[in-house]
């Protein structure tokens, strides 16, 4: 009997995300069905049951990769950082891992992904061919979440009106509209998501990810404490912690790490990108090193710590980070 009241729900809360995505649910009911979702705690069923119709809905992007990654976190930690994933996308980019950064504004923090490449002059408005034409030439798009889920709109005002976290939250990030091979590094804002969102990636069509939270309260790999990962792939699932002293980060002040209003993250950018900034550079670094094993470039943290490293003292980062703003600032949008 509670077998089937529980399929009951799933088939229910299904049905309900259909709506959503159609414009079609009442606000009082969706209102009442998300925040009981988040008093009980989200479920592996819960994410997949509003991935797919949102999905469906989604303006897709094509490439000629076969294998796409992305790296972000999912909002809501109790530590906020400064723009980590979106600067250690560009620097794993440089190494050829082509990335599909999906992002968007901070709702609740300073700055979020969107509002960094906004102030850095990129233009979060480019259309599906043009972020087809960056990741295929270069390796590295951004994809304005907005821009390419247009159903999220319906439910916008409901999320407003909660005015906390709900399930779309982490929802958000595991909605990647690259049609491709999707590999992820993706953070989470406490241990109970780990597991969530763990068990959901591959039925969402994700071929490897690691999910991580790191000390003391990131969605973000930490070099401030331990990071908790779950690793998923084709070869099933595991957990492990990895500690950034063992892979010789030492660790920096909280201050050194802590969120950046747009312009600030902006005009230290290229200055961490070359590691000149010993602890934002460091978070950089060990982030880009999980994305580089995410991806399957390379077979431990500890050998994409060295690769990151190099692309960032070298001035290769930075460089691919002056290849990104060039073919997706807002002057080359007015030429073409």
């Amino acid at each position: 009997m509670m077998a089937h009241q529980a399929q009951m729900e799933r088939m229910t809360i299904s049905s309900l995300a259909r709506s959503i995505s159609m414009g079609m649910a009442d606000d009082a009911l969706v209102k009442a069905v998300l925040i009981g979702i988040a008093e009980r705690g989200e479920t592996a069923e819960d994410l997949m049951a509003f991935a797919a119709p949102f999905m469906d809905a989604s303006v897709k992007v094509c490439t000629r990769h076969e294998a796409v990654l992305d790296m972000c976190g999912t909002g809501g930690a109790g530590f906020r950082t400064f723009n980590v994933s979106t600067l250690a996308s560009v620097v794993v980019s440089s190494l050829g891992v082509p990335v599909a950064k999906h992002g968007n504004r901070s709702s609740n923090g300073k700055c979020g992904s969107a509002d960094l490449m906004e102030a850095l002059g990129f233009d979060i408005h480019i259309g599906k061919e043009r972020a087809k034409m960056m990741l295929d030439d270069i390796g590295f798009t951004f994809l304005y979440a907005p821009s390419y889920h247009p159903a999220m709109r319906h439910v916008a005002p409901v999320r407003k009106d909660i005015g906390k976290r709900t399930v779309f939250n982490i929802l958000g990030p595991l909605l990647n509209p690259v049609s491709a091979v999707k590999r992820q590094l993706i953070g989470v804002p406490d241990v109970r998501s780990l597991d969530v969102v763990g068990d959901s990636l591959f039925a969402l069509g994700i071929e490897r990810g690691l999910v991580v939270h790191g000390a003391p309260g990131m969605d973000e790999v930490s070099t401030l404490g331990p990071t908790d990962v779950v690793e998923v792939g084709i070869d099933g699932e595991s957990k492990y912690q990895i500690d950034p002293r063992a892979l010789g980060i030492e660790a920096p002040s909280p201050m050194d790490v802590g969120e950046l209003t747009p312009l600030e993250a902006a005009s230290m950018a290229r200055d961490i990108l070359d590691g000149s900034m010993p602890g934002r550079s460091d978070m950089v670094k060990l982030n880009a090193a999980f994305g580089l094993y995410a991806f399957g470039l390379t077979k431990t943290i500890g050998s994409g710590v060295d690769m990151a490293e190099k692309a960032m003292r070298s001035g290769k980062a930075s460089g691919q980070l002056d290849r990104i703003l060039s073919a997706g600032g807002i002057e080359s949008g007015k030429r073409e």
